[in-house]
């Protein structure tokens, strides 16, 4: 009867990403080895205020037993030379239920076990927000057909939003972008949805909507409802709804209305930004767990209204308060922008304010970080790196737990992409380890010293290479181990796996100190430290947080790698610290739209330098394919690296006549002379580009006319294309630019051909040698003289015979 009469959503953790934006009374979690942090994140923040969160546990002897159990993620953290995980998350997880007001923990005969701590909960006052919400709502009676919808809205916050939304609707602006943000449980959604049903009123015809997934809209759609209802609007009569049967969990994907003319709310996914060419509004719910790219392919001519969670699970990837809006902020500053209006809500109506799960789970997780305002700061040349003992800082302590929240305030605040995962890899596996740069130490203060830049590191490497050359030949990889097998597949090199790396895994500096060197210092004093220029003392005991540089043993090391998603000045920066590419995925990051790039550093090892070299040989020829994207700026930075180009010599002039004929040097030449068009020798820029990026021609090309060169010649752009790369160069300049290559091209050849006939003229003497006179001229005179009497002799006698025949 009971499961009858009641909605159940059964679903695997897999697929709990589902849910986000929905709301429900009471979730149980069983299979407590599969739960990961963000599980936990996703789905105990649905829960409203009086609901409930049912963990199950297998029967244990011991709540201790807890602490060492192995989760399922475990399998992933182990790698072949690193295969101990200490579950370390799991004690910081149970140990944090003693500060959980509303948590009890339960025997399987339902007696509450003394590790609950279960203490009421202080209500908060909200009648100063409830008066100014009614005298809002009051103002607005007579204003329709605000003055009806916002009498659903809940806290004054997401009636103010409401009145905003409607205000811009009301406007019809084509160029405006509205964002929304908040953490978890605080109507964003319903707002939206209200929105919606506003812009109904208004006349829109056509207003889509997109998440990740039509799962995520129900709330949104509920509150569309909602709406109209209020607004006079019946179902079958003035509008009909459409839903997904291709789904076990029936959603709304289309609401289509006639009352006054036809209407559409549409759903689209998010990789379906051509179907809105036709969009009047689009509201994007969740943007924050939408690929980056993808919401930026959204964007256009018509009203945008976009929401995002800045805390909380979706909160962790900000990729959108980092990247997105600060691009929003530029474009709006500049004439004939969008309008840009931004809002943010404070007060919850899941759950009520100060709610004690919350506050748990954002603790627990380190989902409300945010960045502490510091006051001065020291040089790069007074700090120092440390390690930090990983024991001690998931030990739950209280010191250790603010410590732990500052490591995090960095890495939510300056990386867009993190998830509560990160945390659990992070306390876990046995290959990782985590440092930070601090200022000067005073060992007499109480106080946590000031976080500046935080390292996460991964020892990588040490395979056997008959297990490298087993899985190449399968074409399998193991989990792990990232720079390693991707090089050896790469390069079909089973060696490499042989040597020991470490491969940095993120660098996150204080956000009010980026820029001032503390990321490069810290890079610096970990190079030095594996390089074994750092003299070290005897081990420091482990009971301490942190560890010098000086009182550790450095582990053995053949190489420093990195992993990132390639941009211009993240690229800008390793290649500063001396680190030299040798992968650039072909296929961008889902997530962010970037290219994954693999860069070492250099520390003069001959196989570095042929692996950068067969690189940058082999991105040359994908720069028409994949790569053509790319600002060739940026493919300038990853292949001007020194001594790896070899420079042109004498010894390449063969190979420059295989390549480009007499015929080609002619239209060459007649370019260059302006006789002809550049469409003449359009056929041939590939070719003498190629010919100068693998140092086959040196030309002394700068920067701006060697990257319009891989514009045209690699990439395969047009001159139109091309200024719009160059948006400070005009079409013209662009092709003045080529000319004056050309020409050095032109310039070039001409001195190889007279080099070649100087060359040939000074090797072949004897050939062209003149024979010296037996004789004086005089000599010479008078024998040719009588030799032409001789013959004048002859003819007249000759004549005379024939005259007397």
């Amino acid at each position: 009867m009971f499961i009858s009469a009641t909605e159940i959503r059964y679903l695997y953790y897999s697929e709990s990403h589902n849910i986000l934006g929905n709301t429900y009374g009471m979730c149980i979690l069983q299979d407590f080895e599969a739960i990961t942090p963000n599980v936990l994140a996703r789905t105990i923040e649905t829960v409203q205020g009086g609901g409930l969160i049912v963990i199950v546990l297998n029967t244990v002897n011991d709540i201790k037993q807890l602490y060492d159990l192995q989760m399922d993620c475990h399998g992933r953290f182990v790698t072949n030379a690193y295969q101990t995980v200490v579950p370390r998350f799991n004690k910081r997880f149970l140990l944090s239920l003693t500060d959980c007001a509303n948590a009890i923990v339960l025997s399987d005969a339902l007696e509450v076990l003394p590790f609950s701590s279960c203490s009421p909960v202080n209500n908060v006052s909200k009648q100063n927000s409830l008066e100014e919400l009614s005298n809002l709502k009051s103002s607005l009676s007579d204003s329709q057909p605000i003055g009806s919808v916002i009498n659903i809205c809940k806290s004054l916050d997401q009636a103010n939003a409401l009145v905003k939304f409607v205000d811009v609707i009301s406007e019809k602006s084509l160029k405006s972008i509205i964002t929304l943000t908040a953490s978890r449980g605080r109507g964003k959604s319903a707002a939206l949805g209200l929105a919606i049903a506003t812009s109904v009123a208004f006349g829109y015809s056509n207003i889509f909507v997109t998440s990740p997934s039509p799962d995520n809209l129900k709330t949104l759609f509920e509150f569309v409802l909602k709406g109209f209802d209020i607004l006079g609007f019946t179902e079958h009569t003035d509008y009909e709804i459409i839903q997904n049967t291709s789904e076990n969990i029936k959603s709304v994907v289309r609401i289509n209305i006639y009352r006054d003319h036809r209407q559409t709310i549409q759903y689209v996914k998010p990789d379906e930004g051509g179907k809105l060419l036709q969009a009047e509004l689009l509201v994007i719910d969740e943007a924050g767990a939408i690929p980056l790219h993808l919401v930026k392919g959204m964007l256009g001519p018509y009203l945008v209204l976009l929401s995002s969670t800045v805390h909380g699970y979706e909160g962790t990837g900000r990729s959108l308060s980092l990247k997105l809006f600060e691009e929003l902020r530029i474009q709006s500053t500049k004439v004939g922008g969008v309008s840009l209006t931004e809002l943010k809500l404070e007060e919850p109506i899941r759950y009520k304010e100060g709610d004690p799960v919350e506050s748990w789970l954002n603790k627990l997780l380190c989902l409300d970080a945010s960045p502490r305002i510091i006051s001065g700061c020291p040089t790069p040349k007074e700090c120092s790196l440390y390690f930090v003992n990983k024991d001690i800082l998931f030990s739950y302590h209280k010191a250790s737990e603010a410590f732990l929240q500052r490591i995090m305030t960095l890495y939510v605040s300056s990386h867009y992409k993190n998830s509560p995962n990160d945390l659990q890899l992070l306390s876990d596996a046995p290959a990782h380890q985590l440092l930070v740069l601090l200022g000067p130490v005073d060992s007499n203060s109480s106080q946590l010293p000031e976080v500046l830049c935080v390292l996460q590191i991964c020892f990588e490497g040490q395979i056997n290479r008959q297990i490298v050359v087993s899985q190449l030949e399968k074409g399998h990889r193991s989990a792990g181990d990232l720079i390693p097998w991707t090089i050896c597949q790469q390069f079909q090199d089973a060696n490499f796996g042989e040597l020991s790396g470490v491969r940095i895994v993120r660098i996150a500096t204080h956000p009010d100190f980026q820029s001032m060197g503390y990321g490069k210092c810290a890079m610096n004093l970990l190079t030095q430290y594996y390089r074994g220029e750092i003299a070290t003392s005897e081990k420091k005991e482990e009971s301490t947080l942190l560890i010098g540089l000086n009182e550790r043993t450095p582990e053995s090391m053949d190489y420093i790698g990195v992993s990132y998603g390639m941009t211009a000045p993240l690229l800008k920066f390793w290649k500063r610290l001396g680190f030299r590419s040798v992968y650039l995925r072909q296929t961008q990051n889902d997530i962010t739209g970037e290219h994954t790039c693999i860069m070492i550093q250099n520390w003069d090892q001959i196989w570095l330098k042929e692996y950068h070299k067969d690189f940058c040989s082999r991105l040359l020829n994908l720069l028409g394919y994949e790569f053509r994207k790319l600002h060739p700026q940026t493919v300038l930075n990853m292949i001007n690296t020194a001594n790896v180009l070899n420079m042109a010599d004498d010894s390449q002039n063969d190979t420059f006549d295989r390549e480009v004929s007499k015929y080609d040097f002619r239209r060459l030449k007649s370019y260059s002379d302006n006789l002809t068009d550049y469409h003449i020798i359009l056929d041939l820029v590939p070719t003498l580009t190629k010919l100068y990026f693998n140092g086959k021609i040196n030309l002394n090309l700068s920067p701006l006319q060697a990257t319009i060169l891989i514009s045209l010649g690699l990439q395969y752009n047009t001159i139109d294309n091309t200024s719009l790369i160059f948006p400070d160069l005009e079409t013209n300049q662009i092709l003045g630019i080529f000319k004056k290559i050309i020409k050095k091209t032109v310039g070039y050849m001409e001195g190889i051909m007279k080099t070649k006939i100087n060359s040939e003229i000074k090797g072949s003497p004897s050939k062209l040698a003149l024979n010296s006179l037996e004789g004086s001229l005089q000599d010479e005179l008078n024998k040719a003289e009588n030799e032409f009497k001789k013959k004048q002799k002859e003819n007249a006698e000759k004549s005379k015979r024939n005259g007397q025949c």
